[in-house]
């Protein structure tokens, strides 16, 4: 019976996601849903996109190492080889370089620090940008006292994990817990959460409560009240405690120094007008001009999602399930994952034994699994990077957190650190097994 059960399970992965209705369907759906796309790309990925751009003022990494700021990707068709293997289209990340020198378009500032200053603000300013602050340190090229190097963990948590964190835990209290949990862990400065949540919700008040170039988006945005020049927006900092926000430009709430809201050493003392440099006939810097241009880009990009989604699918697998590698795939993960919660439900003792706690602690192990054997999601190189022993520690800590019982958890990664990284290899190879095998296919036909 529970065999027949599974069999059900992968037939309605097939019949929801691969057959040849479930890819009609897909791509209907994404014309339906093409208008609340772009609306969502303009009130959220553009706001993490402008913050990150103020937090390389103050972090001083490159804009080419943020996520999600420089992602975005190619398509190209599949030559007849792809296709007689299944390859709907082909997806490839965006070298800035080789597209902006296609297009006419300069984004040599995205790996350099010197040239994002020159390209994007007022002549007058670069010396203090510049010159003002350390630099980051190269291993074997920075001579000794004229350079600065990142603990690994904190670069990671400023550049991406911040960010994913805020998709992953919507509500402001759960992405608090998280963050200030994250900081504690790894001794950050306790003021390194305060900034950055500040800043992006700064941005996000902004968007809606005023009209800025750059910023505002049509049908959300609206006029402000002023105070003598100063747009007045409503904010609520990390703390809970609400302000009426006073600024006059996008670079004072990117980067600015903030009087009751922004640590010392945190914000730079910026002018009442902006310092963005608008090259000529431009209404925007080339910054802020990217970030726009990228949204458009792949706002105009989701009817590729049905391709995305079909790839590695041969017409003959799109009739019959018995026959589709890819729902072989995902039954072999299925499979996976089932072993893993039977293995955890053995483990819990009786007076813990009842389903909402199985399910946590198996969610507890899964977590312990798959956040450290991601193969293309952003924001999860901190736990990546992170040493064993370090990732335990944030796992117990976080889990405790959620009202599980310390001593079990410890018990639970005892148990499976005999195969832990083993399962994490298993993961990610089953994961991108089907399109290796079909890309080398079509290479040798």
């Amino acid at each position: 019976m529970e065999y027949d059960e599974y069999i059900l399970q992968k037939q309605k992965y097939f019949e929801k996601t691969l057959s040849n209705d479930a890819i009609y369907c897909t791509y209907l759906r994404t014309l339906d849903g093409s208008v609340y796309f772009s609306t969502y790309l303009w009130l959220q990925l553009l706001p993490f996109d402008l913050t990150q751009l103020g937090m390389i003022m103050l972090s001083s990494i490159l804009p080419i190492d943020f996520e999600p700021l420089p992602i975005d990707f190619e398509v190209s068709l599949p030559s007849f080889e792809e296709l007689l293997q299944g390859i709907w289209m082909n997806f490839e990340s965006i070298d800035w370089l080789k597209f902006g020198l296609e297009i006419g378009v300069d984004y040599s500032w995205l790996y350099d620090f010197e040239k994002f200053i020159k390209f994007n603000f007022e002549s007058e300013y670069w010396d203090d940008l510049i010159y003002g602050r350390l630099g980051k340190a190269v291993y074997g090229v920075t001579p000794w006292g004229r350079g600065y190097y990142d603990p690994v963990v904190t670069r990671d948590f400023i550049r991406s994990t911040f960010y994913k964190l805020r998709l992953l835990r919507t509500p402001n209290i759960s992405w608090k817990k998280i963050l200030e949990q994250l900081i504690k862990d790894f001794n950050m400065t306790p003021h390194l959460a305060d900034v950055i949540y500040n800043r992006l919700m700064a941005i996000l008040s902004a968007q809606t409560n005023s009209f800025i170039l750059g910023l505002g988006v049509l049908g959300y945005s609206k006029l402000s009240k002023k105070v003598n020049d100063w747009v007045v927006v409503p904010i609520e900092d990390i703390e809970g405690h609400k302000y009426d926000l006073k600024f006059t430009t996008l670079d004072q709430l990117q980067m600015g120094f903030i009087l009751g809201i922004t640590p010392l050493g945190y914000g730079l003392l910026l002018p009442k007008k902006s310092i963005y440099h608008l090259p000529e006939g431009k209404k925007s810097p080339p910054a802020i001009r990217f970030v726009a241009d990228k949204i458009k880009r792949i706002s105009h990009k989701l009817v590729y999602l049905t391709w995305a989604y079909s790839n590695y699918n041969r017409v003959d697998e799109m009739r019959d399930f018995h026959k589709s590698e890819r729902t072989f795939q995902y039954d072999s993960l299925q499979m996976q994952r089932r072993v893993i919660e039977r293995w955890v439900a053995g483990q819990i003792p009786p007076e813990e034994a009842n389903p909402v706690k199985i399910r946590q602690y198996q969610n507890a192990v899964l977590q312990a699994i798959s956040w450290r054997a991601k193969r293309h999601k952003w924001g999860f190189e901190v736990w990546r990077t992170m040493t064993e022993k370090e990732f335990k520690g944030w796992w117990k800590d976080y889990w405790k957190g959620e009202g599980l019982n310390p001593t079990l958890l410890d018990i639970l990664y005892t148990g499976m650190e005999v195969w832990l990284k083993r399962i994490r290899e298993e993961k990610v190879n089953l994961g991108k097994r089907v399109k290796e095998i079909r890309r080398r296919l079509a290479s040798l036909m």
